[in-house]
């Protein structure tokens, strides 16, 4: 089984998923719908935070796009448009799915086999940033099962780093994790945007404030 890994890995047209790549040419037009932001927009403030508290939640693997019509700084992978001429979207998921299930096993005593594609996120950074979730079995287990992973990928040429590889946390799990509110948004021209915890009554995680009251330049400065 890790040998077929390995092959399809390296070979130069990864096979085509059917299901995943249809799901990447259907939902590509979504991206085109989306627009930019500005700070000025308290619409696109309040899609920002929501985001932000997604993102904070779940590492970045788990974002509920279609709450979004502006973009973000993290994308959906399966909406984007094709991010290459070479190779469609879904051959690049496949790809980097596979090559992080090939790196596990070689670290690890697992056999890990791919089954299905659940979600994927990316972002440019010196490279390509990708959050992956799928369905994989262990074959070398006495009772392999398909269970869900998330692997956190970062490509560049040869080069690479797979900071997480894991099974999916829990929602119990998810729910424990505390996400901070965001630092404060400078503008030197009008207050400071803040942003504080909403009350549990207002239906959304954090809220903003546009007069910059309790502001701290101190905090502001020394905030990474």
């Amino acid at each position: 089984m890790a040998d077929s890994v390995l092959t399809e890995v390296s070979s130069p047209r990864p096979l085509k998923i059917p299901k995943l790549e249809k799901a990447c040419e259907v939902s590509s037009s979504k991206e085109d719908d989306l627009r930019y932001g500005t700070w000025e927009d308290d619409e696109y403030l309040r899609q920002y935070l929501q985001f932000y508290y997604q993102y904070h939640k779940t590492e970045g693997f788990t974002i509920d796009w279609d709450q979004f019509d502006f973009f973000m700084n993290t994308r959906s992978l399966d909406r984007a448009r094709p991010l290459s001429k070479t190779k469609s979207n879904a051959e690049r998921i496949h790809e980097q799915t596979l090559f992080a299930i090939e790196k596990h096993n070689e670290a690890t005593v697992a056999k890990l086999v791919f089954v299905e594609h659940i979600e994927a996120n990316y972002k440019y950074v010196a490279g390509l940033l990708y959050w992956l979730t799928f369905w994989a079995r262990d074959v070398s287990s006495s009772t392999p099962e398909s269970k869900i992973y998330q692997a956190k990928v970062w490509r560049r040429g040869t080069e690479f780093q797979i900071p997480i590889f894991r099974l999916k946390p829990t929602e119990q799990e998810i729910d424990s994790i505390e996400v901070q509110p965001p630092s404060p948004m400078r503008d030197f021209e009008n207050p400071p945007i803040m942003f504080s915890r909403a009350g549990p009554e207002d239906g959304v995680p954090f809220v903003f404030d546009r007069t910059g009251a309790g502001f701290d330049p101190d905090y502001y400065c020394s905030s990474p």
